[in-house]
C-alpha cells in the first residue's frame, strides 16, 4: 500500500507567515512554500530529518513583509526556485504561467494564477489543497493598496478561480494572526466577510477601499531583496531595519560586516563564555551602568551592533545609544540564538 503525500505547516510569528512542505514520502521529492530568510535553517533541517530531496522552492508572490529565503535555500540545496512570469525576476529557474504543473515524486501541484494582492499572485492545488498565498486568507484577503493591487482583480481571482474549487477544498492561506491553520472553499464562501455570503464586486471593492491599513514594516526593504530572490545584496554598511523606532539588522549581515562594526554583548558574563557563545571580536558590557558608562566614553558616530540572548535587551542598549546621541547604532534580531540557528561562527570560551 502506497504511502500519502507527507505535509508540514511551519509558521513565523513575527509576520504571521506560513511555510509549507510536501513531500513524497516513497521518492523522497518535496517541495517548499513561502520559505522566510529566517527560518531557512528551521527548514532545511526538517528536509534533513526526514531525508527529503528539494527538487522545488517556490513564493506564491513577491513579499512585502518578510525576505524570501528561496535563494538561500536554492543556493544550499540546488531546488529550482519558482515564482511567477508576472513578478519580472531573472534570478529563478522557472517564470510559472497559469495552468502550468510541478511534479514531484507521484504528485502535482498546478499554478491557478490569482493577481489583486500583487501582479505576481500564484495559488497552488494539489488533491482537495488549495495554498492561496496573499489572495485568500481565513475570513480576510490579501490587501490591494499596493504592489500594482486592484480589488476588482482580486474579487474575480477569488470568485471566479478559488471558489470554482471543490467546496470541500481545504484553505492553507500564507498568513493567519489569529492562530488559524486552515479553512475551506465552503467555509470562506459562506462566512468570508469581506467576500463571502454572495457580496458583489462593488461591495468588495468599497470595503478593500476602506481598510486603511498601515504599510508592512519590511517593505522597504523586503521588496527589493525578495526581486532578487531573497539574496542580500554587499554593501560598505549596514542597512538596518527600522522596527519600531529601533534599527534591526539580521545575523548574516553583522557577520558580513565584522571587520567594519563593533559588537557590544550586553548579556552577564556568564552568558558570554555559556552555552550560546558570543560572537569573535565581541566587547562585553552588561546592560546597566556598565554600558551607559562605556556609552559615555566613545564617539557618538561609532558603528555600533548591539547583541544579547534573543534581541530583548540589545533592543533596549540601542534606544539608550540614541537617547544619548548615537547615530550609528543597531540592534542585531533575534541574538545569539538566531546567530546559533544559523550556524554561524562562535566563540565559546
Amino acid at each position: 500500500m502506497s504511502k500519502p503525500m507527507t505535509f508540514h505547516q511551519l509558521y513565523e510569528s513575527e509576520t504571521g507567515t506560513y511555510t509549507y512542505l510536501l513531500a513524497d514520502p516513497e521518492t523522497k521529492e518535496a517541495v517548499l512554500i513561502d520559505p522566510v530568510l529566517e527560518k531557512v535553517e528551521r527548514d532545511l533541517t526538517l528536509v534533513q530529518e526526514y531525508g527529503y530531496r528539494l527538487k522545488y522552492v517556490l513564493d506564491t508572490h513577491i513579499h512585502a513583509d518578510h525576505i524570501t529565503g528561496a535563494g538561500e535555500i536554492r543556493k544550499r540545496t540546488g531546488a529550482q526556485s519558482v515564482v511567477s512570469e508576472k513578478a519580472h525576476v531573472d534570478c529563478v529557474d522557472i517564470k510559472i504561467t497559469d495552468g502550468q504543473e510541478l511534479h514531484f515524486g507521484r504528485y502535482t501541484l498546478k499554478a491557478l494564477e490569482t493577481p489583486g494582492h500583487t501582479d505576481s499572485c500564484m495559488s497552488y492545488y494539489i488533491d482537495g489543497k488549495i495554498f492561496t498565498g496573499d489572495a485568500l486568507l481565513i475570513r480576510g484577503t490579501g490587501r490591494t493598496d499596493f504592489q500594482q493591487g486592484s480589488s476588482a482583480k482580486l474579487y474575480d481571482s477569488i470568485t471566479g478561480k478559488l471558489f470554482a474549487l471543490p467546496d470541500d477544498t481545504v484553505v492553507y492561506p500564507g498568513h493567519d494572526y489569529r492562530g488559524q491553520t486552515t479553512s475551506s472553499i465552503e467555509m470562506e464562501k459562506k462566512y468570508n466577510p469581506r467576500i463571502g455570503g454572495g457580496k458583489t464586486k462593488e461591495q468588495f471593492v468599497q470595503i478593500m477601499s476602506e481598510l486603511k491599513l498601515a504599510q508592512p514594516k519590511k517593505i522597504h526593504e523586503a521588496v527589493p531583496a525578495n526581486l532578487s530572490c531573497g539574496i542580500l545584496k554587499p554593501s560598505d554598511h549596514l542597512q538596518p531595519n527600522i522596527v519600531d523606532g529601533i534599527p534591526e539588522v539580521l545575523p548574516a549581515q553583522v557577520l558580513e560586516h565584522l571587520q567594519k562594526v563593533e559588537v557590544i554583548d550586553v548579556r552577564r558574563s556568564e552568558e558570554f563564555t555559556g552555552e550560546l557563545g558570543h560572537i569573535q571580536g565581541a566587547k562585553l558590557v552588561t546592560l546597566g551602568k556598565d554600558l551607559e558608562n562605556f556609552l559615555g566614553t566613545i564617539d557618538r558616530n561609532a558603528d555600533l551592533v548591539f547583541v544579547c540572548r534573543s534581541g530583548g535587551r540589545s533592543g533596549e542598549a540601542t534606544r539608550l545609544s540614541q537617547q544619548l546621541g548615537f547615530k550609528n547604532t543597531m540592534n542585531m534580531k533575534g541574538g545569539m540564538l538566531a546567530w546559533n540557528e544559523q550556524k554561524l561562527p562562535t566563540v565559546r570560551f
